[in-house]
């Protein structure tokens, strides 16, 4: 445990403060930024200044790239919708060349994905400098999107919505900080905890989260460890050390569907088959 608290120690005192830097376009969907500290996949916003008072967000950012000679971060564009009202017009400002770039925004605040209670706890209480949100809310919210089963979508809603910047899961004895937009790993902390029971989808106080007649998401979970370490292998296919992780909770998820479905089909026969109901003696006198 102290390893892990000085591995997150240095992820958070890296990050937490906002990185400020001027824009230099190089097409619509890529530009251009020098600053002396940032890392892959770390989110922002581009601000376009109209007046000394007077700013609006127009496009979301993306480091796509980092340069650590040059000093020179690329960034990549994409609509922005944190403001959206379907009762107003939507402004067509395009980033444009001296606009404000900020990069991680609400670094200070984080979820965090846990099996249990006990690992929720573990974590939180060993990492002060972060303004921990607690699940309860975000099954809040999956409930009202009629998620029981979070999406990529979920996370980045949620996030968008409550301000957060840092995601953390915990999975396959490591636990993994990304980005809450881009999805995308910023380290990975090896972290051996004892899970006795999970709670699916993650721990939260919430006894249930409401699912939707139909859609992706609206199926209940059926095991935690491959469900989030599929997630990051689609988001993080560079990051090929994850793949035996991936595989192996693939094995146990495949090992706890048979079981589940051999528990189906088991519960069918006994209650359709006929040897299996109650005789009554007066049918046959």
């Amino acid at each position: 445990m102290r390893t892990l608290l000085i591995l997150l120690f240095a992820v958070i005192t890296s990050q937490a403060g906002l990185i400020h830097a001027k824009l230099e376009v190089t097409n619509d969907e890529i530009g251009r930024i020098k600053t002396d500290r940032v890392q892959s996949g770390i989110s922002g916003f581009i601000i376009k200044h109209f007046t000394d008072k007077h700013s609006i967000i127009i496009a979301n950012a993306r480091v796509d790239y980092y340069d650590e000679t040059t000093k020179e971060a690329i960034i990549k564009f994409s609509p922005y919708s944190g403001l959206r009202q379907n009762s107003l017009p939507n402004g067509e400002w395009k980033p444009e060349n001296g606009d404000e770039v900020v990069l991680a925004y609400g670094y200070a605040r984080a979820l965090l994905i846990a099996p249990t209670e006990e690992i929720y706890y573990a974590i939180t209480s060993r990492v002060q400098s972060l303004h921990w949100v607690h699940p309860d809310t975000y099954a809040t919210y999956l409930s009202y999107q009629g998620h029981p089963t979070p999406l990529q979508k979920d996370f980045r809603g949620y996030c968008t919505m409550d301000s957060i910047g840092l995601l953390y899961i915990y999975a396959q004895s490591s636990l993994f900080t990304l980005d809450c937009q881009s999805m995308q790993i910023l380290q990975i902390t090896p972290a051996e905890f004892e899970v006795k029971t999970e709670k699916l989808p993650f721990y939260t106080r919430a006894d249930k989260i409401r699912d939707a007649w139909w859609g992706e998401g609206a199926d209940f979970m059926i095991e935690y460890n491959y469900h989030y370490m599929n997630m990051l292998q689609l988001n993080n296919p560079a990051y090929a050390q994850i793949n035996p992780q991936v595989e192996e909770a693939k094995k146990n998820y495949w090992i706890v569907y048979e079981k589940l479905e051999k528990e189906k089909e088991d519960a069918r026969e006994k209650a359709y088959s006929p040897f299996n109901q109650p005789i009554d003696p007066a049918e046959y006198l």
